[in-house]
């Protein structure tokens, strides 16, 4: 398999299952935001699905990059990557979006507006009211 991996047509392949295995040696908080991963000009690039995770890794950069070189070091693979960065991918983020306004679930109002109203203070009493009259439009 390795006579094959060296040969350039199999050598984005051979790239990418490197890749694969640097991104297993990722924490799992940071694996878990990682959508695709690439080389460009010598620096490996992570697309990240959402702000939340861009920030965590701009945050433990200096962790990655160290175990970056601990992973250079002991599988000798991705010797050319000498820089990281990472940014959000809008298309992932968009899905994202998405995906959480699908999930969200809407509650229907299970009050009936129909209590007593024993406020003595007239503001109290037009609070109350008003409370009442907006339960009665949310029917």
């Amino acid at each position: 398999m390795s006579h094959l991996f060296n040969t350039p047509s199999y050598q984005k392949l051979h790239q990418t299952q490197q890749i694969k295995g640097f991104l297993w040696a990722l924490p799992k908080s940071l694996r878990d935001g990682v959508c695709f991963c690439y080389i460009k000009n010598q620096a490996l690039f992570f697309a990240l699905k959402h702000p939340c995770y861009k920030q965590e890794f701009d945050y433990k950069l200096t962790i990655i990059k160290q175990l970056l070189k601990q992973y250079q070091q002991s599988k000798e693979e991705l010797l050319g990557v000498m820089d990281i960065k990472a940014f959000v991918s809008n298309n992932a983020y968009q899905k994202f979006q998405t995906q959480q306004a699908e999930n969200l679930e809407v509650y229907g109002e299970i009050a009936k507006g129909d209590f007593e109203n024993l406020a003595k203070d007239k503001e109290i009493r037009e609070i109350f009211e008003s409370i009442r009259k907006a339960i009665l439009c949310n029917h």
